[in-house]
């Protein structure tokens, strides 16, 4: 069995030494060559043709985004960046996925709580993911290109079309009724589906929407701030007892659980992680189906593990309905594939698509509520 070709770039002899050292530790990973520098990762790049690479986000000479835009450029490579934990680093991490990174893992730092042991799994697990993506070549451009990454489908116009028809139909006589809630589950590749997916829903989009991504705290608060530049509704990370309102994006923040309160309000707590995940999918989703009902529907985005599964189940017992990202669009198929595999999912496509059912489905509840 061919080993998995690493080349590692950090501008830290030491950073270098020390995720050469936890990948090598397993023996289905190489590292085939260590940079310090942009301008010598990109050249490693070409030379070795990697299956991954790690790439620090500060660098000389080329730093890691000038590095990213070339090797996305030039030889498509999966990439993972390596990250701080300031705002800074996660804004410029956000743009690294948009423009074509896999995923990212947080910079240990000498001193801190970091656990090595997690760490070292985390890197591992997220080497032996990326591996198995498909990226494709970004196209040189004076702006940054978001959507030039893997496996980027176009949207759906024959079904925009028909969101378009059916809204356009019923928008008078059978308007958006305010009700329900929209619980959405992502992990790796999540920031970029979720912009997708939310940049076609309509502005007055009539059920409130509960945001589930597997991301450190101050990774989420920026998140949100870019998704609410990006999509036509209203997108702020959650607070504690933030009430759910239509039209309404609260993003769960990093580190703690959300669950949805019988007043509609959300509850934020520290319990324990939950299969290594806090906030937990699954743990929102079920909570979500215990209040709303019928009125609940699930959304399983692109994501290692299985988070999100049992929260589907959860929400079709309850007679909610459930939807699940196709494997063409999703960078790790990992988190829909369970869901799909457990029975669980009513609906499979892109993030475009499902946007588009979702809609259909709001449109089609407020008319029979006015029936």
């Amino acid at each position: 069995m061919d080993k998995i070709r690493v080349v590692v770039a950090d501008d830290s002899p030491f950073v270098c030494h020390l995720l050469s050292m936890y990948l090598q530790a397993s023996p289905d990973i190489q590292v085939v060559g260590t940079a310090l520098n942009g301008n010598r990762a990109v050249q490693l790049v070409q030379e070795l043709r990697p299956d991954v690479v790690t790439l620090d986000l500060e660098m000389p000479q080329m730093n890691g985004l000038e590095s990213l835009e070339y090797i996305m450029q030039e030889c498509p490579t999966p990439v993972i960046m390596i990250s701080g934990t300031s705002r800074r680093a996660a804004s410029l991490t956000l743009l690294a996925l948009n423009l074509g990174a896999i995923d990212f893992i947080l910079k240990y730092t000498p001193g801190s709580d970091t656990n090595p042991e997690k760490l070292k799994r985390e890197i591992i697990a997220k080497v032996r993911a990326a591996s198995q993506t498909r990226v494709i070549r970004l196209m040189r451009t004076s702006k940054p290109q978001p959507e030039g990454k893997l496996i980027h489908m176009p949207p759906p116009q024959a079904r925009v079309a028909r969101v378009e028809e059916e809204t356009t139909k019923f928008r008078e006589s059978f308007p958006l009724l305010p009700g329900g809630v929209v619980v959405i589950g992502a992990s790796t590749g999540g920031p970029v589906a979720l912009r997708r997916l939310l940049s076609s829903l309509p502005e007055e989009f009539s059920a409130g929407i509960l945001v589930i991504q597997h991301m450190p705290g101050t990774f989420t608060s920026v998140l949100a701030e870019q998704l609410s530049r990006q999509v036509p509704l209203t997108v702020r990370e959650a607070k504690n007892l933030d009430k759910i309102e239509p039209g309404l994006v609260l993003i769960a923040p990093g580190g703690r659980h959300l669950l949805v309160r019988p007043d509609s309000r959300v509850e934020l707590n520290n319990g324990p992680e939950i299969a290594g995940h806090r906030p937990s999918i699954d743990v929102a989703m079920q909570s979500a189906a215990q209040i709303y009902g019928s009125r609940t529907k699930g959304v399983v985005l692109t994501g290692m593990g299985e988070d999100g599964a049992l929260g589907l189940v959860a929400i079709r017992a309850k007679g909610g309905r459930t939807y699940a990202q196709d494997a063409d669009s999703s960078v790790i198929n990992g988190m829909p594939q369970r869901a799909i595999d457990r029975g669980a999912v009513d609906f499979i496509g892109s993030p475009e698509e499902i946007a588009v059912e979702l809609t259909i489905g709001q449109v089609l509840s407020g008319r029979a509520q006015v029936c």
